[in-house]
């Protein structure tokens, strides 16, 4: 199926009424990982009263459902424990996005984080991070750890759990295997999240300029090659449906210049143990999104239940896709009827490209971007907030074919997303 944005649900979601609320609580990590975002250890942790801060300011512009926490890696934090529960003080929902190094032999320390309040962890595993133990392994070698971490989990019980891998030409082939691996762990596994890998490259033809100022990039995203900076988000969606003809996507984000970029592309897969028989389509994402907004004031995006009953068939008078799954689940259980009697699941699969540099010196964002954090008081992207974190703003840039290189014009600050300042937050 060619992805048409006709056929798809646009997430609803804006700077100020967003399901998740980003927070970053230490940029200090255990690891490294190719694709990360962050410098290691340029701060440190930051304080309980400064993460508390930050958590109020959230749910106050943002209106979040829940907390996305983050680093770094937020495990290794001392005050992780008071943090999960200061969220939950709040009634939003903290999800812990970590690598899992610090429990993965510690499954006590996940008993204590559900008694605090968490909902759930995205385990980060890919083969591209220098893991201790774990060095050189292929992404389908792997599999064990995911398998530790899924099992770990389902065995602590109520809890939301999901696998991030960064995708690289590299391991581009090695997704369908992912995806093969979640559904026979869809009891356990209630999703994926597929990051294309993005750098900014040096090479070629862009000066960098901080207020005006001539800078020589030192952040974690600026690599001296092009050569592994355009996987988009259709290109992992394309691997996916080649391998698996029950996956379909049903809702999309685009992008904040271009009008033809998927930023991101969610599907909610639906199967048993036994057998996956389909994909929701756009009106019941639509559905589920204006549902929980109108009972709890808020969009979502995580559940820790992956269960639905079978009954929710009936929402294929809505939607075609659940129609042509319905009838799929039901031909099955005539031919093996104990298909009735298993638990029926939804697992989700979210696609993310991450921003794009536009020949112009623009920069392609998300549009309403998910993942906005805060710095020094106000919300800015969190994939640039080195950026803020090096050079106090967001980095423009200038093609050297144009006079900039001589004293020219520079950039439009208007012409590049940027963060807006708390007073025009809470005006608006």
């Amino acid at each position: 199926m060619q992805l048409s944005k006709r056929a798809l649900y646009r997430f609803p979601w804006s700077g100020n009424d967003n399901p998740i609320g980003w927070l970053e609580v230490t940029d200090k990590c255990n690891t490294y990982c190719r694709g990360c975002y962050r410098i290691n250890g340029m701060q440190g942790h930051k304080s309980l009263d400064q993460i508390k801060e930050e958590i109020t300011i959230l749910k106050k512009w943002r209106n979040c459902d829940n907390i996305s926490i983050a680093g770094g890696e937020p495990l290794i934090h001392p005050d992780i424990l008071e943090i999960v529960a200061y969220i939950r003080s709040l009634k939003m929902k903290p999800l812990i996005l970590t690598n899992g190094i610090r429990m993965e032999n510690d499954r006590d320390f996940m008993v204590k984080l559900k008694k605090a309040g968490v909902v759930g962890f995205t385990f980060h595993i890919d083969s591209e991070q220098q893991r201790p133990h774990w060095k050189g392994k292929t992404e389908t070698e792997l599999f064990e750890l995911r398998q530790h971490f899924a099992d770990m989990a389902h065995s602590v019980g109520g809890l939301f759990v999901s696998f991030g891998m960064t995708v690289y030409p590299g391991n581009l082939d090695f997704v369908p295997e992912m995806v093969a691996w979640a559904n026979r762990n869809i009891d356990r596994v209630h999703g994926l999240v597929l990051i294309g890998f993005r750098n900014a490259a040096m090479e070629g033809g862009y000066n960098y300029f901080a207020d005006g100022k001539l800078v020589d990039p030192k952040t974690s995203y600026f690599a001296e090659s092009t050569a592994e900076s355009y996987l988009t988000s259709a290109d992992v969606y394309a691997k996916i449906k080649e391998h698996f003809p029950h996956y379909e996507v049903s809702a999309y984000m685009g992008g904040s210049q271009t009008q033809d970029k998927l930023t991101w592309l969610v599907s909610a897969q639906l199967g048993t143990r036994h057998k996956m028989y389909g994909s929701v389509g756009s009106k019941v994402m639509e559905l589920f999104q204006m549902v929980h907004h109108l009972r709890h004031g808020t969009y979502v995006i995580y559940s820790p239940s992956n269960t639905i009953p079978k009954i929710a068939f009936a929402l294929g008078i809505l939607d075609k896709q659940v129609r042509e799954t319905s009838g799929k689940f039901w031909r099955e259980m005539l031919r093996h009827p104990a298909e009735l009697f298993r638990p029926m699941y939804v697992q989700s699969i979210g696609i993310i490209q991450g921003p794009d540099l536009l020949a112009d010196g623009r920069v392609d964002m998300c549009e309403s971007c998910p993942d906005m954090t805060v710095w020094n008081g106000q919300l800015v992207h969190s994939c640039r907030m080195d950026e803020w974190r090096l050079y106090g703003n967001y980095l423009m840039a200038q093609p050297r074919t144009t006079p900039a290189e001589n004293g020219g014009q520079f950039v439009a600050a208007e012409t590049i997303p940027v963060a807006r300042k708390s007073e025009e937050l809470v005006a608006k």
